[in-house]
Order: C-alpha cells, then sequence, then structure tokens
C-alpha cells in the first residue's frame, strides 16, 4: 500500500476522508479486510507526519470513535490488533495532546483486558504502557483505579500493573493521590496473590514518591 506523507492539514483531510470510507463499513466477512486496510493506512498516517498537526487529528479520529471502537472490540484478532497498534501509535505521535482520547478508548481497551485471550490482553496491556508512558496524564487513572474491582483477575491485575507504570513514568507529585490509595488498599485484599504482589510493589514505588502522604495513609 502505497502511504502518502501527510504534509499539511489539507493532506491530512484528504487521507482521512479516504480512510472514513474504508473503516466505516459494518464488519462482515467480506469487509472486515477493507476495514482492517483503512485502520492500516490511518496508523501510517499517523506515524508519516499526520501527528504533527493535532487538532485535525484529534477532531479527525473523533469522528471515527464509533466505528474504532468496534474494530478493538472485534473477534477477528488481525482487526483488533491493528486497531491496537493505532492507538499506540497516536500515543506516541501525539504524547500529551492524545488526552482527550483517554475517555474514548481506555475503557475498550481496559475491557480487552479481561478476555482469556492472552494475545488480546498482551496487546491491550502494551498499548496502555504507551499511553501512559506519552501521555504523562493523571486522568487515566480513574479508569484504572475502577478497573482494579472488576471480577476479572486478568484485568485486575493489568490495571494493577498500569498504576505501578504510571508512578515509574511519573515522577512528580501529581494529582488524584487518592485513587492510588485506593488501588493499594484494594490490591492488598486481592483473591489473586499476584496482584496482591503488585499492590505491594505499588506501594513502595508511592512510599518512595511521596512519603509524606504514606505516613498519613498508613
Amino acid at each position: 500500500m502505497f502511504i502518502r506523507k501527510c504534509s499539511s492539514p489539507s493532506a491530512l483531510k484528504s487521507e482521512l476522508e479516504d480512510i472514513r470510507r474504508k473503516v466505516s463499513v459494518q464488519e462482515t466477512g467480506a469487509s472486515w479486510n477493507t476495514i482492517e486496510q483503512g485502520i492500516v493506512q490511518l496508523t501510517q498516517c499517523c506515524k508519516n507526519g499526520g501527528c504533527a498537526f493535532a487538532t485535525e487529528v484529534v477532531a479527525g479520529i473523533r469522528s471515527l470513535s464509533i466505528p474504532l471502537n468496534n474494530a478493538m472490540n472485534s473477534e477477528r484478532s488481525r482487526l483488533s490488533g491493528a486497531t491496537i497498534e493505532l492507538i499506540t501509535a497516536l500515543s506516541v505521535g501525539l504524547g500529551p495532546a492524545f488526552k482527550p482520547f483517554l475517555s474514548i478508548f481506555i475503557p475498550t481497551i481496559l475491557g480487552l483486558c479481561a478476555r482469556t485471550n492472552k494475545v488480546s490482553t498482551s496487546r491491550a496491556k502494551a498499548s496502555i504502557f504507551a499511553v501512559i508512558k506519552h501521555t504523562q496524564s493523571s486522568s487515566i487513572l480513574p479508569y484504572l483505579a475502577a478497573s482494579v474491582h472488576n471480577k476479572s483477575p486478568s484485568l485486575r491485575l493489568v490495571a494493577a500493573e498500569s498504576v505501578l507504570a504510571y508512578l515509574n513514568f511519573n515522577t512528580s507529585n501529581g494529582t488524584r493521590t487518592h485513587l492510588i490509595e485506593d488501588v493499594i488498599q484494594s490490591t492488598s485484599e486481592d483473591a489473586s496473590a499476584v496482584v496482591r504482589a503488585v499492590g505491594k510493589t505499588i506501594y513502595e514505588a508511592y512510599k518512595a514518591l511521596l512519603p509524606d502522604n504514606v505516613e498519613r495513609f498508613v
């Protein structure tokens, strides 16, 4: 597939219109490959200059949020994986400007971590870590904190590991510490020994980062 460089807002708009025609169709056995091609094209567009025009990218991706979430939730591994890769590419390319997408895509990505498919969980986890690293936003914490209460052990584990990643990537004292404290409390009582172990590591990282808060918290 020939990839045009998105060197201007007008070039990006033209590319997005072409992509929209591909990804907005209903997924069927005959159409899913076209949807995947559109998503791969969008990923390449983001990697090939598109993310330099953050305002236009955010508006364009937001308008495609429904078909993209549908594709991410697809039972077809290639289609779901391609969409997860797109989210990762967006977080890398946009950095902090990815923040408007947290509420749009993070719940879906976390939902994939509750599946029994280990490949899907691994892809989703890697994407969440990329979002945390490149976005550097505490706005992801409410979604992670809520997920440590989920009935799925795999989702609780990914959520806990993601909170730990957040603490490792964000060395400033930041905000929303009450959410981290809630995660520490919840993971300390988790039925899974693996989740409890991650929770203990979260506590140690939190203590090193905000020792005064730990004294109050404990």
